[in-house]
């Protein structure tokens, strides 16, 4: 597989959220400077923006049990490259993006390896607009808030109804 920008003289990584190492001296050594925007921290409101700049999510965190970041892309439309562990499956199904295994476990995270990843992301670019629009109408159909909100409403009634005015709490 071949490695390096040499293949995707196009591509730009963009990272959101807080890092806990400076990257600065890794970007160097792979020659990506000006291949990697830093977002930093955004609020919540700017999500749908942050997410409709890319063209895939590569989410590369193991067993994630249910990742929130997954289900916001595929709401906006961009498809999924991931560590094919935990819920990250279950979320994402056959045809919202490409799941990479990796060994499996909890003792400790061993990610896919990073040509793994980058063959998913290309594939999932190879079919782009057919994972785009698989992930949009998964995030429709299985992960509308007022299903969600509609269904523990009724859970929370079923568990814990109301007290009666006559009975108290």
């Amino acid at each position: 597989f071949p490695r390096g920008r040499e293949t995707e003289q196009e591509a730009h990584l963009v990272v959101a959220g807080r890092l806990v190492s400076d990257p600065t001296s890794t970007i160097a050594r792979l020659g990506l400077a000006g291949a990697v925007d830093f977002l930093g921290r955004y609020p919540q409101a700017e999500a749908p923006a942050v997410f409709r700049r890319a063209h895939v999510l590569l989410h590369t965190k193991v067993n994630d049990p249910c990742p929130t970041t997954v289900i916001e892309a595929m709401a906006c439309g961009v498809p999924v490259a991931y560590a094919a562990s935990g819920g990250t499956v279950e979320l994402v199904g056959d045809d919202a993006g490409v799941g990479v295994p990796h060994p499996d476990g909890f003792e400790r995270d061993e990610p896919p390896e990073p040509d793994a990843l980058a063959r998913a992301v290309l594939a999932v670019l190879a079919e782009r607009e057919r994972y785009a629009a698989a992930a949009r109408e998964r995030a429709v159909v299985r992960f509308a808030l007022s299903d969600w909100l509609a269904r523990h409403a009724a859970l929370f009634a079923e568990l814990a109804p109301p007290a009666s005015p006559l009975r108290g709490p």
